[in-house]
């Protein structure tokens, strides 16, 4: 049976939002299917980049961020202990503390905030941690190349 036969019943030249899991990972994905085709685009523009030769630090950093006033970082992060994945940055908002710093990336790894390991933390947990810290947020963080990838791709 082909994808589209799959599909025919349900929709034609169609279009719909969803998340792929991707080694346990959900990715948000937009998916068309024309005809015989089904067209996966990523939903999240600022996850992609152009520039073949970015590189991103592979090694754990620490990273240091004064927040102002009382904005937050300006990041998404999906994960956790339920989803059997690491705390990861999904998003970074333009213009937001994070951003601004140009210390952290989407797919770097959140292992802790201001001391506070997060490594087996839920998303939850991460979510409290990252809303208590004060003005000045130090993250321990590392960068994971396979997720990032996923993230971007």
């Amino acid at each position: 049976m082909c994808l589209s036969e799959l599909f025919t019943t349900y929709m034609i030249n169609a279009s719909s939002r969803l998340d792929l899991i991707i080694k346990d990972f959900l990715v948000p994905i937009k998916a068309t299917l024309k005809e015989d085709v089904l067209i996966i685009d990523l939903v999240d523009a600022s996850l992609q980049t152009n520039d073949k030769n970015f590189k991103i630090p592979s090694h754990k950093r620490i990273v240091r961020i004064n927040k102002e006033d009382y904005n937050g970082l300006g990041i998404s992060i999906k994960g956790g202990w339920e989803n059997k994945t690491p705390i990861l940055i999904s998003k970074i908002f333009k213009g937001m503390a994070a951003d601004l710093s140009g210390q952290l990336f989407v797919g770097d790894a959140i292992l802790t905030v201001n001391g506070e390991d997060l490594r087996n933390a839920s998303h939850d947990e991460a979510v409290r941690a990252l809303k208590r810290a004060t003005s000045t947020v130090e993250l321990v963080v590392k960068h994971l190349r396979e997720r990032y990838i996923l993230l971007k791709s």
